[in-house]
């Protein structure tokens, strides 16, 4: 959502204005007001520069239009003089009523060593509020520095999946560093029990990442693994370009005959992306044959995404280049482990 302004005007007003955030201030934790929409973009900016792949976030007016409704809930550390030295947030990003990412987790750079990154999501996590009837909080921690994936284990945070290499490389990085990889991971607000068909091919990744979890959650045999065993004839299929990070999003509640079609069928609209990200419902008899048929084109495991549907799925992707599995800064085991569940499967389908 934007205000009217395009993403260039937003960056030129932010660029040419050149504002400088006095280091050393005092500053509280508070939930968000429309008067700090500017230090945001500000933050924003000062973060990532221009190359952040989410429009709103450089436009004031689009912050305070987003904040007003249920789709975004921000915490910010705020100074007396109005600056936002740190953000933290709410939002949706997934399709299920249940579950809302917890991210732009971020501190001004002359802020990383106070408390303000750790005061503000133990703000937001330890009272979400109770109208947006949220049972898990999913979040992302970047693989090129282990400082959120600390912060997630303080705030009891659990990893369950590995995104290779979607984030575009930070900009004017001076160890050329390349693309990021990220680690995914739910804190659990609400354990309500569940059904999950577990694809064969990764049943033992799978219930291995469910025991760090602690889930409620009924295992299912899916024992169709033929396309003339799939009762339904077509996909129910969402497919969301990710800003301008050269990632795809295929978003699979209902897996049809016509899967293999499907599946190519994005490829070739979407050819020359960097990264595709199949998220598969795990609440499908049919996991197992979209599985192995994903794994035809060349997508391999990610991990498991707890309630992305409101119901559990499965992280699969494709990359175009091949993967540098050394890069990802990994800190908590669970991360480790997934991490080598990840580049094994990969190098099996190189085979």
């Amino acid at each position: 959502m934007m205000s009217g302004k395009t993403r260039e005007e937003c960056l030129k007003f932010l660029r040419n204005e050149g504002y400088i955030i006095e280091p050393g201030q005092k500053f509280t934790v508070d939930y968000f007001k429309p008067e700090d929409a500017l230090g945001v973009a500000r933050l924003y900016y000062a973060v990532y520069g221009e190359m952040f792949p989410i429009d709103y976030v450089y436009d004031p007016e689009a912050i305070v239009s987003i904040n007003a409704g249920d789709d975004l809930f921000q915490a910010v550390g705020r100074t007396p003089r109005g600056d936002v030295v740190g953000l933290y947030a709410l939002f949706r990003s997934a399709p299920g009523l249940r579950i809302m990412e917890g991210g732009s987790w971020m501190v001004h750079p002359d802020y990383r060593k106070t408390s303000v990154g750790l005061r503000l999501a133990r703000k937001i996590h330890s009272k979400p509020p109770e109208h947006l009837g949220l049972e898990v909080i999913f979040g992302q921690s970047v693989c090129d520095h282990v400082t959120s994936q600390k912060l997630g284990k303080l705030i009891n945070g659990h990893h369950c999946a590995l995104e290779v290499e979607p984030m575009p490389p930070r900009p004017g990085d001076p160890d050329s560093y390349g693309r990021i990889s990220l680690l995914d991971g739910i804190v659990l607000l609400n354990n309500r029990h569940n059904k999950v068909y577990l694809p064969a091919r990764y049943k033992s990744q799978l219930k291995t990442i469910y025991s760090w979890l602690d889930l409620d959650r009924n295992f299912l045999e899916s024992d169709i693994c033929d396309k003339n065993q799939v009762s339904a004839s077509v996909t129910e299929v969402a497919v969301k370009p990710v800003g301008d990070a050269g990632v795809v999003k295929i978003e699979v509640e209902s897996v049809g005959a016509d899967f293999a079609e499907c599946l190519a069928e994005v490829e070739q609209e979407y050819s020359g992306i960097h990264a595709y990200q199949l998220i598969l419902s795990l609440s499908c008899p049919e996991s197992s044959f979209a599985v192995e048929t994903a794994r035809k084109s060349g997508f391999f495991f990610g991990g498991l995404l707890p309630l992305w549907f409101d119901k559990d799925a499965l992280l699969m992707q494709k990359i175009s280049k091949k993967p540098d599995f050394t890069r990802p800064l990994i800190y908590t085991e669970e991360g480790k482990s997934v991490l080598s569940m990840v580049e094994s499967d990969w190098k099996a389908i190189q085979l």
